[in-house]
């Protein structure tokens, strides 16, 4: 979270309790505000569609084409976002600032080149009409866009900003489609994906004006030039896309059971698990909200405290002090962020039961939104242990949980669609999210209980960077101008 941590530290400085409610929502802004956005959007549309009586496969279409856009777009640029982190990292602490912005046009053109790609191989043939093609797959360019910027909006200290203009996209949005589902111009489907791409667009226009006031134009700056990060930092890829896939993968499995349903001869999704899981994700949202405040605000400053003294020659009692100093405030901020969450998974057990059987929610569904809740619990708490462990540079380790909850997701999600039944569904993906947190727990008490001896002994004596494919088609590109960033910040004093 480059950039967020300093505003942060400064209002919890003031020790003034409009402060710290400031800082809680700067830090909601930066982790929830895509998701709530489509949140708020795709609910509000549904309202609409209700008022209107739009009939029933038009919504079904509306609703398929939103949560295709969501879920693929999330499995598509999760790996590219994990690394253009630590490219947006790197250029930040050198002050290559022309550099960011560059980066973020040339990512974005190749995500929305492959996300092309796939829609074109995904929609060619399919009986549905041509423009809602067209406005299906823009807002699935969009969503991508938005991934992308969201990672350079972490260094983007207007949050006024920001939230204005998530509030912008969703008044735009639900306006938009007020007027056209009543006008009648459009057939309602279409008329809701092009209210919400136009929400999209502005946000995603709004976001860049942002970036670009902040890190200026990329008029000389190198577009590609984040490429080689791709193959020195492949596993951190594989990482966020395998969590990405194993996060959704039950809910595509499921596509293909007995509550699967087909929409307009294009889409296979499942009305009621589709629903149910996403407001169980949204109960872990307060966990990454707090999280991000705790560890850019409290963890950082013992980890930076950490590595000067391992990096500027500290003795080994001062190394030692902080490395006991470090690892209480991992198990404390890990232990109160977890009971924190375990008590807004309560809350949402308590009314998530009551709201769900009042909208027609049949009591076996309940009892599984009440499972779903659990595995998103631990969900949360698996994604809070990646980023502690990344943040020492453990990736080997990551990257083998990562692949189990994959793995793990599969084969359960399998065993319950083939043979355990329906009543299995949600619970298998309770298990998975259960057993990879335990895999995942594991794993952070073996780097702890080792740290000195990996933080000093598994690193390599001299860094010799990868010099593969995509390093040596940066330095044809641009020649001379082309800057390692890595051995450049490595070398720094």
């Amino acid at each position: 979270m480059a950039g967020v941590g300093f505003e942060l530290k400064k209002l919890f400085t003031a020790r003034t309790a409009a402060g710290h409610i400031r800082a809680y929502s700067y830090s909601a802004i930066i982790t929830a505000g895509p998701f709530a956005l489509l949140t708020g959007m795709v609910l509000a549309v549904q309202l609409l569609f209700r008022h209107f009586a739009v009939p029933a496969e038009s919504v079904q279409v509306f609703v398929a084409a939103v949560v295709y856009a969501f879920i693929f777009s999330q499995i598509l640029s999760s790996g590219f976002t994990m690394v253009l982190t630590r490219y947006l990292a790197d250029s930040l602490s050198l002050a290559r600032y022309k550099d960011i912005t560059a980066s973020l046009f040339g990512s974005a053109a190749l995500l929305s080149a492959l996300g092309g790609l796939l829609a074109l191989a995904f929609l060619w043939g399919r009986p549905l009409a041509p423009l809602t093609k067209w406005l299906a797959y823009l807002f699935f360019a969009l969503l991508l866009l938005s991934w992308v910027e969201s990672v350079y909006l972490t260094a983007i200290k207007k949050y006024k900003r920001l939230l204005l203009s998530y509030l912008a996209g969703v008044a735009v949005s639900i306006t938009l489609a007020a007027q056209l589902l009543g006008a009648g111009w459009l057939p309602a489907e279409q008329s809701a994906l092009l209210a919400v791409d136009m929400g999209m667009a502005l946000c995603v226009l709004l976001f860049l004006w942002h970036i670009a006031a902040c890190f200026g134009l990329p008029e000389d700056g190198m577009n590609f030039a984040f490429l080689p990060y791709f193959e020195r930092h492949w596993r951190l890829f594989v990482i966020a896309a395998s969590y990405a896939a194993g996060l959704f993968l039950p809910n595509i499995l499921i596509w293909f059971g007995p509550w699967g349903v087909e929409v307009a001869g294009t889409f296979r999704y499942s009305p009621v698990y589709d629903v149910v899981t996403f407001y169980a994700l949204l109960s872990v949202l307060p966990l990454m909200m707090v999280f991000v405040v705790s560890v850019e605000t409290n963890f950082y400053q013992r980890y930076a405290v950490y590595f000067s003294h391992i990096t500027r020659k500290g003795n080994f009692r001062q190394i030692e002090d902080a490395r006991k100093d470090l690892l209480h405030v991992l198990w404390f901020e890990l232990r109160h962020a977890a009971e924190l969450q375990l008590v807004f998974t309560l809350v949402f057990l308590a009314l998530g039961s009551y709201i769900l059987s009042r909208a027609g929610i049949t009591y076996e569904q309940v009892n599984m939104f009440n499972v779903l809740l659990f595995g998103a619990f631990f969900t949360g708490l698996l994604q809070l242990i990646y980023i502690l462990l990344i943040y020492f540079d453990y990736q080997k380790d990551v990257l083998m949980v990562s692949l189990f909850f994959l793995a793990s997701n599969l084969v359960l999600g399998v065993l319950g669609l083939c043979w355990w039944g329906e009543q299995s569904y949600g619970f298998t993906f309770f298990l998975a999210a259960a057993a990879s947190f335990v895999v995942a727990a594991w794993r952070l008490d073996h780097f702890a209980s080792r740290i000195n001896y990996l933080v000093f002994c598994s690193q390599p004596v001299f860094y010799q960077p990868p010099h593969g494919l995509l390093t040596r088609l940066a330095m044809r590109l641009y020649g001379e101008r082309y800057v390692d960033l890595e051995r450049e910040r490595r070398e720094e004093p």
